[in-house]
């Protein structure tokens, strides 16, 4: 589990998925409660995939908190 802290606002979560949706890339978690949330949309996949190996990465080196900004 990995606290994910978005301005300001703390959310545990377990993993992260991207999804395309009317051309637009977008980055999804699941929180540990089982319902997930939208984190980031952007028209540049690289830009979701940049943080979404981010968060992998700290999920796999068990790191307690990552922010992004």
């Amino acid at each position: 589990m990995l606290w994910l802290v978005i301005n300001g606002e703390s959310h545990q979560i377990i993993g992260c998925n991207t999804h395309e949706r009317n051309g637009k890339h977008q980055l999804w978690v699941e929180r540990v409660n089982g319902k997930t949330m939208l984190v980031s949309e952007s028209k540049d996949k690289d830009e979701i995939d940049l943080v979404k190996d981010a968060i992998d990465y700290a999920i796999e080196n068990k790191d307690n908190i990552l922010r992004l900004s």
